[in-house]
């Protein structure tokens, strides 16, 4: 009986501790003037788009938000700042019990880069957004142009995974995000195709960097159907006649795949 009075007090105590520590510490923090932010970038590839500068304007934006007390900061009103940035995927920030101001943020990650019939440039992200360009970084990236007329203006606020129906018959994008994103899920594919063009037709033809020869992939559906068919003949085919035998290897046709040779 004595020993589990004991073990009560001694927990008792424990808490008491803990919970003095935190009023103590929630003191401190009433009174605590804002630091430089501690900054962490989860870059989700390659790209750098943002630094901790970048992040830390979006944090900082006046001097009196630097001369704020750290408990008076909306953590709230931050992250939906930082969320607005056009390269931020994702943004947590708190405050530690140690008076310190954390800030964690997740890049976004292009797929292709669009270059529409004005010379306008901007992304499309793995989930189905546009991206805008940055002044500081250009991404290496797939690449489509041709007859593209829609902004960036036009679907920046889009989804291209939820898009209505109705937006979709009005633009090429989400058809060139269904194929980019197939593209981007392929390491095989991702380092074989360097080139999306939009014809007339608004048919789509891919420019591989291997190859003197241009792929017809027609319409952007059957995708996995089309790509396994010219792995095949890639295989089959080329492996035997070598790169540079055919022009143009057209997939648009259904079961069947007709090249185009070259004649010296």
């Amino acid at each position: 009986m004595l020993k589990k009075i004991i073990h009560i007090a001694l927990w008792i105590i424990a808490l008491s501790v803990i919970v003095v520590g935190l009023s103590f510490a929630n003191k401190n923090k009433e009174k605590t003037v804002l630091t430089k932010p501690i900054i962490k970038i989860d870059y989700a590839s390659e790209n750098r788009f943002i630094d901790e500068d970048d992040v830390l304007k979006e944090v900082v934006q006046s001097t009196n938000d630097s001369l704020k007390l750290l408990n008076s900061l909306d953590v709230t009103q931050i992250e939906e700042r930082l969320k607005n940035h056009f390269a931020i995927k994702e943004a947590q920030v708190y405050k530690t019990i140690d008076g310190k101001l954390e800030v964690s943020v997740l890049q976004n990650r292009p797929i292709i880069r669009v270059i529409n019939k004005n010379g306008q440039s901007f992304y499309i992200d793995e989930d189905g957004f546009l991206m805008a360009t940055s002044s500081k970084y250009t991404a290496r990236l797939l690449v489509v142009s041709g007859e593209i007329n829609s902004t960036y203006n036009e679907f920046n606020t889009q989804n291209f995974n939820t898009m209505d129906d109705s937006i979709k018959s009005i633009t090429i994008l989400d058809e060139i995000y269904e194929l980019a994103k197939y593209i981007d899920g392929s390491e095989f594919w991702k380092a074989q195709i360097e080139q999306i063009y939009v014809n007339k037709e608004l048919e789509l033809e891919l420019i591989p960097k291997v190859g003197n020869h241009i792929i017809v992939f027609g319409k952007p559906n059957s995708i996995e159907t089309k790509f396994n068919k010219l792995f095949v003949f890639y295989e089959k085919g080329l492996s035997k006649t070598g790169w540079n035998e055919y022009s143009k290897v057209d997939l648009s046709y259904k079961n069947q795949i007709v090249c185009t040779k070259i004649y010296n």
